[in-house]
């Protein structure tokens, strides 16, 4: 609406560009119940009012000369919706129904009290503050910041043309800051999550919400978009727990650091069917969702031609409900031929809808019914857009550290999924899967039966574990086993500190980037020095893959430059240029070693760009199918260290025999 629309006066007023940013981030529906505190000549509430035609606004303003205006802008415009109330806030708002909908122009240095009333008349009031001053802003971020809310800040420049003669010049007008928070669910996402609240409390031991988002192939976006859909979902207070199929530990890290929602790993060749069943039962337990992300294709499992570990033998596993990602880009009509392939090749495909990606909301209005003719959902799309793209490199995804800015990206990418996405529905998939076969209690010695769970009396032992930029890799479900058998772990980092923890009796180092940071590393010789000298003396260490090359004598970088490391393996690192091996593998030791005895077998993977002129030859990893294998690992007392990413549950005897060698050092 034009300012000039309006009654003015003296009494100033939301300027129309300004007031056009604030309605809009109020978000309202049109059975809203609004507060327009400080309503001034009412422009706010009038503009307000013609989005709610079922709604109420009460308008709020102390100031005669200001409610006389209201009155009349009210009579004006015919927006009978309108309540005023004369009187200052938050005293005037004593009495008036809950709020879902806050909007404030004035607050007379009142803010503090009149946010603390909204919340406690609305916990989930959608609020907007229009400031001028920084001393405002920051009144409002201290609140929002004592309150653990995260709010959204948006500074509005204008500037307007005035003739100067026979020119015209922009003059700026005052910027406005315009901060908003909160929010009450919308009714569809509100009745869903309420679906899922009442099947939890159904009492029913084996109901889960969950689901899984998988794609056809590696690169469709399903990252992206498990981790936008989560955004979303937290925005919604919605309790999630979030999973990854296959042996990827960096997805996760973005769920658990970024995001701070946790879960782990779920893969059927680190583990039996049941076993993982029980472990996804452990994490998801009290959850109001779980989404599980697939790897690679649907159907992909070991060896390429089998779907043994695929994200499908993991789907079926759960009994979960499935939504393909497609990536759209360069195809139409031939995406229903694709999705019909993929429903037909296994009649318990368990695909229950698709998300297009990267299609023109044009081409996706063509395509939904084409596709829904196949008998499934098509829970929205999402066009190319800035928020979708997520940085990668040569070992995955990067690390949350890495970005600070990651967390914002993915809320503006919450923001697009929003639009176009049907997250309501996707949670009433969730909550309509049903309950979860039951398997009873685990088997003695299996990962179920100590993962997570404490054994009583159980002596803690203080373990270092290295965590920085170059050390970050650790499959949850490792940490947690260690620590169920009585790890403490105190982290330290290579990069910075100079000397281990105090009273350790063992070390771990996991995988990484020190190639990226080798100067770093070497450069830290008191801490490269007090490794090599605890190695010597009988400490045990488990080191993979990064930790492994950062136990070499010398690491040559991917520029050819040579640097000294920590010399307890004796050999170089030097880089490849490619893959050297990876995938799944099994281990099997030649000989009884300390933690693996002859013929038992613990499994991992391998995925690295450096290779070693000491790789070790204490365990031979084989992989699935037994067509190939290679001699790796370097065991010696409480030394294990090698390339392979090691996966415990798979073998829970390794980790408790590694913590006894732990307890007898000390």
């Amino acid at each position: 609406m034009r300012d000039e629309w309006f009654i003015r006066g003296e009494v100033p007023m939301t300027k129309s560009e300004v007031r056009a940013v604030s309605v809009e981030k109020l978000e309202l529906s049109p059975d809203s119940v609004l507060y327009d505190i400080g309503a001034g000549t009412g422009s706010v509430s009038v503009e307000a009012a013609a989005f709610m035609p079922e709604g109420t606004v009460y308008a709020v303003e102390k100031k005669r000369e200001a409610v006389e205006l209201l009155e009349k802008n009210r009579k004006k415009f015919q927006a009978e919706q309108i309540r005023i109330i004369e009187g200052a806030a938050p005293e005037a708002l004593e009495g008036l129904e809950a709020p879902t909908h806050a909007f404030l122009g004035g607050t007379s240095g009142k803010m503090a009290d009149i946010l603390s009333l909204l919340l406690a008349k609305n916990p989930e009031v959608r609020v907007v503050v229009n400031a001028i001053t920084l001393e405002s802003v920051s009144k409002v971020m201290e609140w929002t910041a004592d309150h653990g809310i995260e709010a959204d800040i948006v500074l509005v420049s204008v500037s307007r043309a005035k003739a100067a003669g026979r020119v015209h010049m922009m003059i700026a007008q005052n910027p406005v800051y315009v901060i908003s928070f909160g929010g009450r669910e919308t009714g569809g996402v509100k009745a869903a999550k309420q679906a899922v609240t009442a099947e939890k409390a159904s009492g029913s031991e084996t109901a889960y919400p969950r689901l899984m988002l998988a794609a056809p192939k590696s690169g469709s976006g399903k990252t992206m978009m498990t981790c936008g859909l989560l955004a979303a979902w937290k925005k919604r207070e919605i309790e999630c727990r979030a999973f990854k199929c296959g042996p990827d530990y960096i997805d996760p890290m973005f769920h658990k650091y970024v995001l701070g929602i946790d879960g782990g790993n779920l893969d059927t060749f680190f583990l039996p069917e049941e076993e993982v069943r029980n472990q996804f039962k452990d994490l998801a337990a009290g959850a109001d969702l779980s989404v599980v992300e697939g790897v690679m294709g649907y159907y992909d499992g070991v060896g390429g031609n089998d779907t043994w570990a695929s994200s499908y033998d993991t789907a079926r596993a759960l009994d979960a409900p499935v939504v393909l990602v497609l990536d759209c880009k360069g195809a139409s009509l031939s995406l229903a031929a694709e999705i019909k392939g993929f429903l037909e090749y296994r009649k318990d495909s368990r695909i229950r809808g698709v998300i297009l990606n990267r299609i023109s909301p044009v081409m996706a209005e063509r395509l939904v019914p084409e596709i829904e003719k196949l008998g499934i959902s098509v829970f929205g799309y999402l066009p190319e857009c800035d928020a979708a793209k997520v940085t990668s490199r040569h070992l995955g995804l990067v690390i949350p550290e890495e970005s600070g800015a990651l967390r914002e990206r993915l809320e503006l990418l919450a923001l697009e999924i929003e639009k176009t996405v049907d997250v309501e529905g996707l949670l009433r998939l969730a909550g309509g899967a049903g309950e979860l076969k039951n398997d009873g209690e685990a088997a003695e010695g299996s990962a179920e039966s100590v993962i997570g769970v404490e054994a009583p009396g159980t002596e803690r032992i203080r373990i270092g574990i290295a965590r920085d930029e170059a050390f970050c890799f650790y499959y949850q479900e490792n940490i947690k086993l260690f620590e169920s058998l009585g790890a403490e772990f105190v982290e330290f980092d290579p990069m910075r500190d100079e000397h281990l923890p105090k009273e350790i009796a063992g070390l771990m180092l996991g995988g990484g980037y020190p190639e990226l940071y080798a100067e770093r590393l070497s450069a830290n010789g008191s801490l490269l020095r007090e490794i090599k000298e605890a190695a010597a003396g009988g400490m045990p260490i488990l080191a993979e893959c990064g930790g492994f090359l950062y136990l070499h004598e010398e690491l040559e970088t991917k520029e050819g430059e040579v640097l000294p490391m920590a010399g307890v393996i004796a050999g170089r690192a030097f880089p490849t240029g490619k893959l050297s091996r990876f995938g799944y593998i099994g281990l099997v030791p030649y000989g009884d070693t300390p933690l693996l005895k002859e013929g038992e077998e613990i499994r991992g993977h391998e995925f690295h760009y450096w290779d070693s002129t000491a790789c070790g030859n204490a365990m031979k990893a084989v992989k699935p199918g037994g067509k190939r294998s290679w001699d790796c690992i370097h065991a010696d007392g409480g030394l294990l260290a090698g390339f392979p990413h090691l996966y415990y549950p798979s073998n829970p005897s390794a980790a408790e025999r590694w913590l006894e060698l732990c307890r007898k050092g000390t």
